[in-house]
C-alpha cells in the first residue's frame, strides 16, 4: 500500500506540475511580458503556489489515473485539463488568466510623496508593479515605499 501511495504521488506530482507549469508559461508570455513586469519566471512560479493543495492534487491525480477502475475517464479529463492549460499560450487567454490571478483594479496607492489611484498588476517579493491611467507599461515601486490604502 505504501508503494502505491508513493508511486501515485510521484506520478501525480509530474502531471500536476505540468499543468501548472504550462499555465504559468502562458501567463509569463502574455501577461507579465505584456506589462513589462521584470520578474524571473522561477520566482513568479514558486511564490504563487499553494503547496498543500498542490500536494493533495498530486496524490489524487496519481492514484486516480493509476489505480482507479475509472482510470481511462481520468486520463481523458487530464488531457482536457492540459488542453485548457495550453490555451494560456494564446495571448488573449494568457493575459486574461493573468489578470484573474494578479490584477487588483482601482486601488488607492500612496508612496512617499504621491497618492494616486491605479491598478496593481503584481505584488512581487521586493516590488509592486502598478499601472496608472495614461501609462502603457508597469511602474515598479519598492514594496517598502508603497502603502495600499483600500
Amino acid at each position: 500500500m505504501i508503494i502505491r501511495l508513493i508511486t501515485s504521488f510521484l506520478f501525480g506530482f509530474i502531471l500536476v506540475a505540468l499543468l501548472d507549469f504550462v499555465m504559468f508559461i502562458g501567463m509569463k508570455l502574455n501577461y507579465f511580458d505584456y506589462y513589462d513586469i521584470k520578474e524571473y519566471f522561477n520566482v513568479i512560479f514558486f511564490d504563487n503556489q499553494n503547496f498543500p493543495i498542490f500536494l493533495i492534487l498530486a496524490l489524487a491525480f496519481g492514484y486516480l489515473m493509476m489505480y482507479s477502475k475509472f482510470a481511462k475517464i481520468f486520463d481523458v479529463l487530464y488531457i482536457i485539463m492540459l488542453l485548457f492549460s495550453i490555451t494560456t499560450l494564446y495571448s488573449s487567454v494568457g493575459k486574461s488568466v493573468g489578470e484573474r490571478f494578479f490584477l487588483e483594479k482601482d486601488k488607492e496607492i500612496s508612496t512617499n510623496s504621491t497618492e494616486f489611484i491605479g491598478d496593481i498588476l503584481y505584488r512581487g517579493r521586493d516590488a509592486i508593479y502598478i499601472k496608472r491611467d495614461g501609462v502603457e507599461k508597469a511602474i515598479k515601486i519598492n514594496r517598502d515605499d508603497v502603502t495600499i490604502l483600500n
